[in-house]
């Protein structure tokens, strides 16, 4: 994604010398400018610098070099979030179904609830914006009952997250956000909207959004064929002491 090339196109500007500490970085604005990229690429990009110890930024002081090496932690909770709105605001969601689900034990095995438990699930494909609608992923979203029946209207095909939907109708906002990763077989109607041959291997995200009260109400399970989706870290070594 353009904000992790420029986040490493700015951390290589401060460890190597181009930037020296307590310099102040170009504004927003100018970044965005230099580099071709929007502002918010630009803020997702110093999110990255700003989590590896090496810039602060404050209000009205901008931008400030504070280190020219990477500090031994990087907290990556804020810039998740931010990360998933800004992969959402570049697919596009056809929504395929919505139908009331009571879960099974291999269901509630996936969502980690209870069996018997009820959701609205909302079944979606994810396309890429190209002339194409070539696409990415298939997608089932199970969200709580009450909450579900408000936003089902109000879930058209287009961008956007449904954590924001949800924000902007019932007003419960995402105060954290749990992911898990696992291995998949692709097969029946999600191999052929997908475009693969059924029983290839795919890749299942499942993401629970959780509230201020610590309550899931909504989990998001994403299957990408294996060569659609690629998860990328950074480790960075911890200065040795003495």
């Amino acid at each position: 994604m353009r904000y992790t090339e420029l986040a490493n196109t700015l951390v290589k500007g401060i460890t190597e010398g181009k930037f020296a500490v307590g310099d102040q970085l170009p504004s927003e604005l100018a970044l965005a400018d230099q580099y071709d990229v929007s502002r918010t690429t630009v803020r997702a990009a110093l999110d990255i610098v700003e989590g590896l110890g090496l810039i602060t930024r404050r209000r009205r002081a901008g931008t400030i070099v504070c280190s020219n090496t990477t500090s031994n932690t990087y907290t990556k909770s804020v810039n998740t979030i931010e990360d998933l709105v800004n992969y959402a605001s570049h697919t596009e969601r056809e929504v395929l179904g919505v139908a009331n689900v009571v879960a099974d034990e291999r269901l509630a095995a996936a969502l980690e609830c209870k069996p018997g438990a009820t959701w609205l699930r909302i079944r979606m494909l994810r396309t890429e914006m190209d002339s194409e609608g070539t696409p990415l992923c298939w997608n089932d979203a199970y969200v709580d009952p009450d909450i579900g029946q408000r936003i089902a209207p109000l879930v058209p095909n287009g961008t956007g997250l449904l954590s924001q939907i949800i924000e902007q109708t019932v007003g419960v906002t995402v105060a954290d956000i749990k992911q898990t990763i696992g291995a998949t077989t692709i097969t029946g109607e999600m191999a052929r909207r997908l475009l693969v041959e059924p029983g290839v291997a795919g890749l299942e995200i499942t993401r629970t959004y959780l509230d201020d009260a610590k309550k899931p109400f909504l989990i998001t399970v994403n299957t990408y064929p294996a060569d659609k989706f690629r998860f990328t870290f950074w480790m960075h070594r911890a200065p040795t002491s003495g």
